[in-house]
């Protein structure tokens, strides 16, 4: 697609978290920065080898950058508030806006805020039609992603990508984030894990002062309107710049992420208490409950003991989240204290720690 970056090499060596020895930062005139966090975690592997775009899924790769408008008068190179952080920016396009029916057709990733940041597209077949309101907007028809891959063929390199990132970037995240979760749960495979992930949503910092659109905010924050909007490069280089924008105009440039993150992550209360990556079981103290249905609230490990131990029985069967299956089949096996035990070894102790063992 026009605007973005030729495919861009973005994987761990072994030994490494972050990037691969001789990595060029997209800047040339800056070497490659040591990351500051030596972290590393199974769930950072080393990437294999990328496929090529599918014939007639050209957007599946992307074109070297152009700038998408002027920066206002004044504007200065974008740099990190703080050094070391792998920044992923990202955005979605969809066949709508239903998060159980609808899909992801198109996903754009940017490393960094910068203007001439690496990034990768993808275009993606869905299995559904695409919601004439919805293609209004992103202007993608379904014959242009006939020869394009399903998510399925592309998820584990999309989960490879986020895997490596410390703060995450959208704009209006929440629902980006509920549509590829939606995704990976359709397919059987692990949601993405953000648990330990800074997200930093530029339209929730925004809110907190005037709730405006993406064009409104790059007219304040970085000066013009942008071409080519409801694209996911046109957006996801937008919210780049704009984000910059606002760290300096708020006094925010310097901070920390984690001190970012918690003005504007949409789920920063509810994360910590989840039982691995989504909403659907979380710690109440030393018991596991479930967080959806007509069983909200409950003990898993009660319900499994009582008279409507069939619905988890229904909640293995159904296509939920892997992880939300296995707990389930475990409550239903194992007795109270031992299926609380498992738990706290599986996915960490209440309020979950840092890196709990399903993490390593």
């Amino acid at each position: 697609m026009e605007g973005t970056l030729s495919l861009f090499e973005w994987r761990p060596e072994p030994g490494s978290a972050r990037e691969p020895a001789g990595t060029v930062d997209a800047r040339q005139d800056e070497p490659t920065r040591e990351p500051a966090s030596k972290r590393t975690k199974a769930r950072r592997s080393k990437a294999g080898p990328v496929a090529a775009p599918e014939p007639g899924c050209e957007a599946a790769v992307a074109a070297p950058v152009e700038p998408v408008g002027e920066l206002a008068a004044g504007s200065h190179p974008v740099t990190a508030p703080v050094a070391g952080p792998v920044i992923l920016v990202f955005d979605c396009e969809t066949t709508g806006t239903d998060r159980v029916r609808d899909q992801v057709i198109e996903l754009c990733v940017q490393r960094g805020l910068a203007d001439n940041a690496p990034s990768r597209v993808w275009r993606i077949k869905p299995s559904v039609p695409i919601h004439p309101g919805a293609q209004a907007v992103h202007g993608i028809s379904i014959d242009e992603l006939a020869d394009c891959p399903t998510f399925d063929a592309v998820a584990t390199e999309i989960t490879e990508l986020f895997a490596t990132a410390d703060v995450i970037v959208g704009y209006n995240l929440a629902f980006d984030i509920d549509m590829l979760q939606a995704e990976y749960a359709r397919i059987g495979k692990p949601l993405l894990d953000f648990s330990t992930t800074k997200i930093v949503d530029a339209f929730r910092l925004w809110q907190q002062c005037e709730p405006r659109s993406l064009q409104h905010a790059h007219q304040r924050f970085v000066g013009g309107e942008f071409a080519a909007a409801h694209t996911a490069s046109a957006d996801v280089a937008a919210t780049g710049r704009v984000l910059a924008g606002m760290l300096k105009h708020f006094d925010l440039d310097g901070q920390d992420w984690d001190q970012i993150a918690t003005k504007c992550d949409p789920q920063a209360g509810q994360r910590a208490s989840w039982v691995g990556p989504s909403r659907h079981l979380r710690w109440e103290g030393e018991v596991v409950v479930l967080g959806f249905g007509k069983h909200g609230g409950a003990p898993v490990h009660e319900l499994a003991a009582g008279p409507d131990r069939s619905f988890l029985k229904w909640v293995v069967e159904k296509d939920f989240p892997v992880h939300v299956a296995e707990v389930c089949k475990a409550a239903l096996e194992l007795q109270g204290d031992a299926f609380l035990s498992w738990a706290r070894d599986r996915y960490g102790v209440p309020a979950p720690t840092a890196q709990p063992p399903f993490a390593k």
